[in-house]
């Protein structure tokens, strides 16, 4: 970065004006990319580019770009004045700020609004968008990025919509539920309960089932949260070789689970059973319930 080092770049807030906050974003981060290190790069490149050092750095993975850049995890706090002083933001696109249109002008007028600065690798030195070649291009580059998120979401829903014709799960499997794939990251073969997951569940619904009086779905949430035993969000993010958030069972959740259409063994769809050609539900594996005498 033409003489200048690492450490000179990345440093503590120290009130000269130029004091960054570094933004990047993933919708999934997976062990094959490269893409959170070349957007650091790329981060680094374009504060370096005015000056500017990075004091902190937002770092959003596994987060959609339709989040609203108020409400994400990482970066919200900051934009909320949550987490203390800055002096502008800087990405490695404009697409890392948001993936529509309003969000990304929101974010951009709230810095120019509030005097700070807004950077993005691939543009020359600090947007300005008071400047109407400025604005026209940074509501171009954002108009690209929504574009760009519609054509995905529109391909999702292409995909998911055949993959449920043919009776085979798309997404997330359902707790006490998991996929069995003959090639590892290839299509699913086969769903199979989980023996562990499977029998937290119908362990919840005996206990109830046996003393209705004494034990219902909120005693049993807080039975589970005392045990430490994982969310299903908790144990998915295991499951896959992540870390576990730490995250805490609730009654409404838990509820939800035990009603559900997807404990059956059913194919589901936004709630609902997913109806075959003969207008029966499609069974992907044996239900929760089978076993819980």
């Amino acid at each position: 970065m033409r003489g200048t080092t690492m450490d000179e770049i990345e440093r503590p807030y120290d009130g000269c004006g130029k004091c960054l906050l570094g933004v990047r974003r993933l919708s999934r981060v997976e062990a094959a990319t490269t893409s959170p290190e070349r957007q650091r790069e790329d981060v680094l490149t374009a504060a370096a580019a005015i000056g500017g050092h990075i004091i902190d750095w937002a770092d959003d993975w596994e987060v959609s770009g339709a989040t609203d850049p108020m409400t994400r995890p990482k970066l919200g706090p900051w934009l909320r004045d949550e987490r203390g002083k800055y002096d502008g933001l800087v990405a490695a696109a404009v697409d890392r700020l948001g993936r529509n249109v309003v969000d990304c002008l929101n974010t951009g007028y709230k810095m120019r609004d509030e005097g700070k600065l807004l950077v993005s690798y691939g543009h020359d030195g600090v947007w300005n968008l008071d400047d109407p070649n400025d604005e026209n291009r940074f509501t171009m580059e954002a108009w690209g990025a929504q574009m760009e998120l519609r054509a995905i979401q529109r391909r999702n829903r292409d995909a998911t919509k055949k993959i449920r014709a043919a009776g085979r799960p798309k997404g997330k499997p359902s707790y006490g539920f998991q996929y069995v794939r003959t090639v590892p990251n290839g299509r699913v073969d086969r769903v199979e309960l989980h023996p562990h997951a499977a029998e937290v569940l119908r362990n919840v619904a005996r206990r109830i089932l046996a003393d209705p009086e004494n034990v219902s779905v909120s005693s049993e949430t807080a039975r589970l949260n005392r045990l430490g035993e994982l969310t299903p969000a908790d144990h998915l993010a295991v499951m896959y070789g992540k870390p576990a958030g730490g995250r805490p069972w609730y009654p409404a959740s838990l509820r939800n689970m035990l009603l559900s259409d997807a404990a059956m063994g059913y194919l589901v769809h936004q709630g609902k059973p997913v109806i075959d050609r003969t207008g029966n539900p499609v069974r992907l594996c044996e239900g929760l319930w089978r076993w819980c005498g």
